[in-house]
């Protein structure tokens, strides 16, 4: 059975960063449980376990008559896992329940949500892919003793820099790009002579400098770093300074029209580079042909998008259906290893071991944050960027 306690407003869809409103109801039940020295979260021990799954989408009536809520990705992949649990009998001898919401990307009606998720007595809430609902709902779930598995949203502020108890996000973080750059080199290119350009702009200095402390965290120090002008055509002193470094792999986080003119003037001058790594700047609809000429590979590091296994046991890009199926299943094998719902001893699980998904095995850090590469490296096949394996 399925139940609908959402509701569709006609606003339009906020983004972080912006004021976070206190909600007057949830903050008046969640503050009457503290002083009672209980969490806020109803309790019904011998009912079913309640499942709230949050999608946030929302399209226009063709007739301009209002919204109505989109596909349900979130929803579907929890309902999935809850059929699954109740024809083997549900979850600890007790029938699972799936609630939907869909909060819009709104912050507000997120906030709302987490009221009406506590006071329907539910167990966890699977989704709010939005930063900017998951962030505010978050607080409040986190103040009631609501676990909460967010699959969709990177930006930091979900688990840092205060980590909520009983929030975890099955995504990688905005933040972690550096690192997976430079893990990437290390267990990849570890013999590599490797260099960072840069184009002076605030952004790009930034990253250059955050990639080469965690490149020399990963005991793979850049031998060089460089800078160029933008907007020039003639790059011949920095293809200089490359083949003085006798650097064969390069990483920009810069644009893709200037990487593709110092690598082809790097190639034509006899300092050919084999490998050039991008930030998620360089991914563009179509690299540059000269390009992909110009060196063996061109790797563009884009978010982690969970890893599946196919029918034929490939490798392939997980969905937001799956991913959420997955965050269910994680919570399910706590809860079972556990023996328990209670939000302390489920989360001790979560975070003391790894525990098998559809998207590979699940484990999350001390923050709440799942132990997955943020970004992984793409290449550019059959017209499109593909996970590099």
């Amino acid at each position: 059975m399925t139940t609908r306690f959402n509701t569709i407003t006609g606003r339009q869809p906020s983004w972080l960063p912006f004021g976070f409103v206190a909600l007057g109801v949830l903050g008046a039940l969640v503050g009457a449980a503290l002083l009672a020295g209980r969490p806020a979260i109803a309790q019904v021990p011998n009912g079913d376990v309640v499942i709230l799954a949050v999608d946030s989408s929302r399209i226009p009536e063709p007739d301009g008559a209002g919204h109505r809520v989109a596909l349900r990705p979130v929803g579907d992949g929890v309902e999935e896992v809850a059929r699954d649990l109740n024809q083997r009998g549900g979850l600890l001898g007790r029938r699972v329940r799936v609630t939907h919401e869909n909060d819009q990307c709104e912050a507000e009606e997120a906030a709302a949500i987490a009221a009406r998720a506590v006071a329907n007595g539910v167990s966890v809430v699977i989704g709010h892919p939005c930063s900017s609902g998951a962030i505010k709902a978050a607080a409040l779930y986190a103040q009631a003793g609501v676990l909460m598995i967010a699959t969709g949203p990177r930006h930091p502020r979900l688990t840092s820099p205060v980590a909520h108890r009983g929030i975890f996000r099955l995504a990688g973080r905005d933040d972690r790009q550096d690192e997976s750059i430079a893990t990437l080199i290390a267990a990849r290119f570890p013999t590599a002579r490797a260099a960072i350009i840069h184009d002076r702009s605030v952004q790009g200095r930034g990253m250059a400098e955050e990639i080469r402390r965690s490149m020399i965290a990963a005991q793979v120090p850049p031998v060089l770093v460089a800078t160029y002008t933008s907007g020039i055509k003639d790059h011949a002193a920095i293809v200089s300074e490359l083949a003085k470094a006798k650097a064969d792999l390069v990483v920009f986080p810069g644009q893709p029209f200037e990487a593709s003119m110092i690598l082809d003037q790097a190639d034509r001058a006899g300092a050919r580079i084999a490998t050039a790594i991008g930030t998620d700047v360089l991914a563009a609809d179509r690299p540059p042909a000269r390009l992909l000429a110009a060196v063996d590979a061109f790797l563009v590091m884009l978010p982690w998008p969970g890893m599946g296994e196919g029918a034929g046991g490939e490798k392939s890009e997980s969905t937001a259906h799956e991913l959420a199926a997955a965050a269910l299943e994680v919570w399910v094998a706590a809860v079972v290893e556990s023996g328990s719902l209670a939000l302390d001893r489920v989360t001790g699980v979560l975070e003391a071991s790894a525990h098998p998904t559809r998207v590979g095995a699940v484990r999350f850090d001390a923050k709440g944050d799942a132990v997955v590469p943020s970004y992984l490296p793409h290449v550019w096949r059959d017209g499109r960027w593909q996970a590099w394996r």
